[in-house]
Parts: structure tokens; sequence; C-alpha cells
């Protein structure tokens, strides 16, 4: 089991400002706002904060020879398809899959929720945010007690320190309403304590794409704490985690696809473009990971796929073996030898600006040239391992 990290634990309140734990070869930088301004609730429609970029800086499916092995162990962690549909309109086809995770008929009593409000997907919500006198939208899942995984764009502006920050955030698990004038869904809302980043992220200094500063970079990714409702955690209400893997947890170097090495990813969001963005999404594609250099000369490492979602789809999971596990006869079949269910590999980074495009991207959970350890606080490799075990440093019983 050293090739996994799964959540357990509780959550702690506490009241300070910004906190910061120094690292190997970077640290983290978390804020807490001092008092949550609790007249200035949520009216939508609220703003998408997906960072976008072009073909013309940004290649789809990387650049030649950008496909190479990834370095470093895998971690443990009814009616006719139109072409838009199987695949976007960019240079190179990505074939997806993108559909409502809701049933048809919204309109039926309880319908809406259904699977929504059902495990694994309850443990996805909807995530609000207000910069100053504005409030945006992201996605967030669940993968400690008390602790959410998203992208760092969703509660920070890159590069501008302290006053970057988001002043406030909220969650909303399984949302499948309009949450600025209801509970947004079964499982109401949740307030947020503290929201972390990387370093790199927070000063400007990460690893990025030329052209793609503060979109296209190695350390887009965010934890959030959550304070406990009715003295219960996250994980007690919803009733699990997510589990986070690292390194290429579940990829492979595949002949099939040329040798690129790829995994099969389930991507859950909330897009403003879908249903309003208030219902859940899912996606479907194989991912992909490429190797390309930053505009500093280090190696950047990103995961693509094909994907029809949108701005507010941004920190949403990118799971694979997503969903719940089957009783397998082992005489008969097999789940394969990465068979851990409903483990994060990534979250949605950033998007193409043409409409249709229909690829998106987010950093690569692993080791990378600001987070090069194998393990932080044997919470795993990296830069999914270093956030996780600076926040549950600091907030020991949200871990």
């Amino acid at each position: 089991m050293n090739r996994i990290l799964l959540a357990f634990g509780a959550v702690q309140l506490a009241a300070t400002l910004a906190i910061s734990v120094t690292a190997e070869a970077a640290s983290s930088v978390g804020h807490r706002p001092s008092k949550m301004n609790l007249s200035s609730k949520p009216s939508g429609p609220l703003k998408p904060r997906l960072p976008l970029t072009t073909e013309a800086v940004t290649r789809i499916g990387g650049n030649a020879g950008s496909t190479s092995d990834i370095v470093g162990q895998p971690g443990t962690s009814a009616g006719p398809v139109t072409n838009d549909r199987a695949f976007g309109s960019a240079t190179q086809k990505w074939p997806y899959s993108t559909a409502r995770v809701a049933v048809e008929q919204l309109g039926a009593t309880g319908i809406k929720n259904t699977p929504v409000s059902s495990r694994p997907y309850r443990l996805t919500g909807k995530l609000q945010m207000r910069f100053g006198g504005d409030w945006f939208v992201c996605t967030a899942s669940l993968i400690k007690p008390s602790v959410l995984i998203t992208a760092a764009h969703c509660v920070h502006n890159f590069g501008l320190g302290n006053a970057g920050f988001a002043d406030e955030v909220l969650w909303n698990p399984a949302n499948t309403s309009d949450p600025t004038t209801t509970t947004g869904g079964p499982f109401g809302q949740f307030t947020a304590l503290e929201w972390r980043i990387p370093s790199t992220y927070f000063d400007g200094t990460d690893t990025c794409q030329t052209g793609a500063s503060g979109v296209v970079c190695n350390n887009d990714l965010a934890t959030v704490v959550l304070e406990l409702r009715a003295g219960k955690t996250a994980q007690t209400v919803l009733g699990g985690t997510y589990g986070y893997g690292y390194n290429g947890f579940a990829s492979i170097k595949s002949p099939t696809f040329g040798n690129a090495t790829v995994s099969d990813i389930s991507q859950l969001g909330y897009p403003v473009a879908f249903d309003k963005g208030f219902q859940m999404q899912r996606n479907n594609s194989f991912g992909k990971f490429i190797l390309e250099t930053g505009s500093n000369g280090k190696a950047l490492k990103q995961t693509q796929l094909g994907s029809a979602l949108t701005g507010g789809s941004s920190g949403g999971p990118w799971l694979v073996n997503f969903g719940t596990r089957p009783v397998v006869a082992a005489a008969q079949a097999s789940l394969g030898s990465e068979s851990l269910s409903n483990i994060v590999v990534g979250v949605t980074s950033w998007g193409f600006m043409t409409v249709g495009a229909n690829v998106q991207g987010s950093s690569f959970f692993g080791q990378n040239v600001e987070f090069p350890l194998a393990d932080y606080g044997g919470r795993g490799a990296g830069n999914i391992g270093f956030i996780v075990n600076d926040t549950c440093t600091i907030n020991p019983t949200a871990c």
C-alpha cells in the first residue's frame, strides 16, 4: 500500500492569517481570513476562473519528442453522434465523452440528485470564491476528512503574493441547483478555514510555458481546509474521501498510443456553460503525459486530455479507476495491476481560447524541479505530497 495515499482524520479550528512552511526546494503559503463577510453572500451568475491559452502557445498533444516516459517510479497514490461530440475541432482530434452526471428528467422530484448525491460523485462539489466584491466559481474534491484539492488559480492570482488570495471560500458538495439562492444540494454548504498554495505559484517563480505564465505551469494545485459543521467533518457528512496518486499512478507507456504515457481519466466539474454551472458534469478521455521545457529552461510536466468542459470546471478532479468496485471472480476477470479506485491524479488547470478545441490540461501530480523528493512526511512524492504534508502539519486534525 505504499503506492497510494488515502484519507482519514478530523478537522481543527484555528485563527491565524498567513502561515508558511519551509521545505526542501520550495514551500507553501496559506491564507486564513480573520473573519468571514457573512453579509456578502454569492449572487449569480458567478464568474469562472479557468485560465486560457492558444494552440500557437501550447500545442495540443505536446511537441515532437515530448512524450517521453515519466521520470521517477509510479506513485501511490439517442441520435447520431456529431463530430464535435466525439472529438474537438483542434488540429489533433482527441476523443472524449462529456455528459451531465444527473439523470435526464431534472424536473422530477429527487431526480436531479441522482446519482450526484451518491458516492463517489458526492465527494466532488462546486467551489465559490470571493475576490474583493466579485464571486467566482471552480470545482474541488475531498481527499482528507476536512481537506479539499483544487487548482491554485481558484484561490489565488498567480504571482501576486498576499494580495492575490481569495477573501472567502465556500464549498457545496454534490451541487445540483443555484447555490446563491439555496443550499445548492442535499448536503448543504461548507465554509473554508484556510487555503494553501505552493510558494512558487504565490510569488510567480513557478516553471511555466513561454507565453503562458500563470496558465500552463508545474504547480497549479491548492488545498482548502474546511471548518467543522455542527461538529462534523465533511468526511463524516459525506461518508468518505477520494485517494490521491502521483508519478503516473495507473498510467503506462503504451504501444497502442505510439508509446506515449497515457491513462484513462474521469474528470468531474461544474462548467458554467453547461446547465448554468449548477449541475455536475462528467468527462472521460485518455490522458497523455507531456514533458516539455518551461520558459526558465526547467522541465515542465503536464497532462492533457480531450474534454468539452469549460470555465467553472477549474480545480475539478482527474480520477483514475473511478466508480464503485465490483466483486470480481478472479478466475474469470481482472481489474488490472493498478486496481485501487477513485484516485485523484490531477485537477483541471487550463483550457484553450478557441471554442470547440476541447482539450484541457492539468499540472502533473508528482516529482518536479520545484518539489523533487520521493516522499514528504509520509504523504507522497512531489507537489501533491508536499502540499498535503504542509496542510496536514499545520492542520493535523483535518487529516
